[in-house]
């Protein structure tokens, strides 16, 4: 069976944040530059996760929020974070920079389960960062 995704970007996003300083980073899907990444249309994803179905009536899972001007209260913050985490292996930013930007989107919006979003990909998120991997080898 064939994924599909909860969200597809209709038009290119851009993006700022100071932890994003001094990377420079392409790839077909994702520009990092200048502090800003730009992340191209039609670039697809699953929103805040784990979501399961039930019995292929109802989504149960972590939610993606109310809709607040046309989206979803965590689109963007699942966006960027998901970009972080798809190319964590090629990208280098570490995990920490990842929570820290995710966090700030999520204070930014003033998403009132931020403190617990947080905790939760930090223990249960991707734990594999190269650009860790290769500070430690350093």
């Amino acid at each position: 069976m064939k994924k599909q995704w909860k969200f597809c970007l209709p038009q290119q996003r851009t993006f700022e944040h100071a932890a994003l300083s001094g990377i420079v980073f392409r790839n077909d899907w994702v520009v990092i530059a200048n502090g800003r990444m730009k992340i191209s249309a039609g670039y697809a994803w699953d929103g805040c996760s784990p979501k399961y179905q039930l019995l292929g009536l109802w989504s149960i899972g972590t939610p993606d929020g109310v809709l607040r001007e046309g989206e979803a209260w965590m689109y963007e913050p699942s966006l960027v974070h998901d970009v972080l985490c798809q190319f964590r292996i090629d990208l280098p930013v570490t995990k920490a920079q990842s929570l820290q930007i995710f966090d700030d989107m999520m204070a930014q919006r003033r998403w009132p389960l931020r403190r617990v979003y947080r905790w939760a990909v930090d223990k249960f998120g991707p734990q594999d960062w190269a650009s860790e991997d290769r500070q430690q080898a350093a």
